[in-house]
């Protein structure tokens, strides 16, 4: 008598659901849309069975899921080249910093500072044209240098 009572109560649950009605409705996109409850504000009409569901609506999900797909890989594959390319420039940017520092080190450990004329003969600095070299070398190591910061 148990046993027969714990099925009655199963098969009781697993039929409820199919008792439930169901709606279908249209969005404003044109996708039909199936639910347990009509929503409101909008025009549903009361399926008759909850398993048909129209083959073409289904191929034409299946179809929006490959694009949606295809869509998502081809934004990952440019955000990783952004990326990348990213940190291409960052390094070709930290490279100049690096050498602009080396440069402004030189011309800071140098006591004798040349530069080239016209015809490419060495032409010394005084110290008023070396500290003036040195200025312009730091102010340029520092646009470089923030530059390449991430």
């Amino acid at each position: 008598m148990f046993r027969a009572l714990v099925w009655f109560f199963c098969l009781i649950l697993v039929t409820a659901p199919a008792g439930a009605q169901v709606f279908k409705w249209i969005d404003e996109n044109g996708v039909t849309h199936y639910g347990e409850r009509a929503p409101q504000g909008k025009k549903a009409s009361e399926v008759s069975d909850r398993m048909a569901t129209p083959a073409p609506a289904t191929q034409k999900t299946g179809d929006d899921l490959q694009q949606k797909d295809r869509e998502f890989r081809q934004r990952r594959i440019q955000t990783e080249e952004a990326a990348e390319k990213k940190q291409q420039e960052m390094a070709r940017r930290r490279e100049q910093c690096n050498q602009q520092r080396d440069l402004l080190l030189r011309l800071r450990q140098s006591p004798r500072t040349y530069r080239l004329d016209e015809k490419g003969e060495r032409v010394f600095m005084n110290d008023s044209e070396r500290d003036a070299t040195i200025a312009r070398q730091e102010q340029l190591v520092a646009e470089q240098c923030r530059e390449s910061l991430p």
